[in-house]
């Protein structure tokens, strides 16, 4: 069933659920990653932050949405 009407935009671009996860992803890394760091596990921090950060950008570039308009 194809969508009833235009998709949904935020400044200009089309809100699909990777971008909506991608950002949850980037609350996660990001609360994570003070913990770690708030417990002098500087290492352990950069590498949630490095494995973060590249999930964020193969949601928001890489992976076709589930349902795309």
């Amino acid at each position: 069933m194809k969508p009833l009407g235009p998709p949904p935009r935020l400044y200009g671009m089309k809100i699909t659920s990777n971008r909506i996860e991608a950002f949850f992803v980037l609350f996660a890394t990001i609360v994570l990653t003070l913990i770690f760091y708030a417990n002098d596990f500087n290492k352990t921090s950069q590498v949630i932050l490095s494995l973060g950060i590249a999930w964020i950008l193969y949601l928001w570039f890489i992976k076709k949405p589930e349902r795309p308009y």
